[in-house]
């Protein structure tokens, strides 16, 4: 999956597909961190790899 965010417009792409893009001036004026989820239960591993943050220059 890639996500692109760029002021106020959000794309993303699964397997090189695009399947979202949004303009959203809320998404444009938000502050925080990025988070990884998961759901607890069932004994679930999640492995991430290949983790690329790209911040503009």
């Amino acid at each position: 999956m890639k996500i692109k965010l760029s002021g106020n417009k959000l794309t993303s792409w699964l397997n090189g597909t695009e399947m979202v893009s949004i303009t959203d001036d809320k998404i444009g004026a938000g502050k925080g961190s990025i988070a990884l989820q998961i759901h607890d239960g069932g004994g679930i591993k999640v492995k991430w790899r290949n983790i690329n943050i790209v911040l503009p220059q």
